[in-house]
């Protein structure tokens, strides 16, 4: 009598066991796939990338070895993203930086060419340096921009993120520099190619192909600009 009765509560106390088992598996499960997910959306996060260029406060000056070395890690993107961006913002209104920028662009997206893992800069241009104060107005304007670009762009289009594709991307950069030097003596015209390499180096960060396509329309559209506004 008192195994018959004790029965049913034994398994009723197995199966409370088992489901309660069943939700620690459910919610590790959950929990893991969201720090995946958290953990992917940060590598193709431009707001990411530009907390890293944020300098420390009384910093004074920035060198651009410091700001290639924080970047190093991430691979070529944020690499020829920085001195696009650094051309585009406050401080490309400084004379020089531009044509600094587009020497940076063009050495790092050579070696990106070639397949080098690492990049390497003369050491004459990572000891340029900037004002800090510049930087970090021009870092704070763009994050509302690259907010707002994160929650747009995601891995799509593949093919044209691919190794191939890179190269690609590399080469059509490497014009888009070229095209800074002399763009630089026209006002805001090199906003343009400068614009151009950005879209490259966030369709290498977020794997966007649309934005890789882009990135090819500035560049006919600086190739027009050329044409327009310095050949002729």
């Amino acid at each position: 009598m008192t195994d018959d009765n004790s029965s049913p509560h034994k398994s009723g106390v197995r199966t409370d066991h088992h489901l309660v088992t069943l939700d620690k598996h459910k919610s590790a499960y959950r929990d893991k796939e969201n720090s995946e997910s958290s953990h992917s959306s940060s590598e193709h996060s431009l707001t990411a990338v530009l907390k890293q260029l944020d300098p420390d406060k009384d910093a004074g000056k920035v060198d651009i070895g410091d700001i290639m070395d924080t970047l190093n890690s991430k691979g070529f993107g944020p690499l020829i993203f920085a001195p696009a961006l650094i051309a585009i913002m406050p401080t490309g209104g400084i004379p020089g930086v531009p044509t600094v920028c587009g020497i940076i662009i063009i050495l790092i997206s050579i070696q990106m060419l070639f397949g080098k893992e690492r990049p390497w800069l003369p050491q004459f241009v990572d000891n340029i340096s900037f004002d800090e104060d510049k930087l970090h107005k021009g870092v704070n304007i763009a994050s509302k921009a690259t907010r707002w670009i994160d929650k747009v762009v995601k891995p799509r289009l593949k093919s044209l993120t691919s190794n191939k594709a890179k190269k690609v991307a590399a080469a059509l950069c490497i014009f888009a520099a070229l095209a800074m030097i002399p763009l630089e003596l026209i006002p805001f015209a090199v906003m343009i190619p400068a614009a151009s390499v950005i879209l490259f180096a966030i369709a290498l960060i977020t794997e966007d192909g649309y934005v890789f396509l882009a990135g090819l329309l500035l560049n006919l559209v600086t190739i027009y600009f050329l044409i327009t506004q310095v050949l002729l």
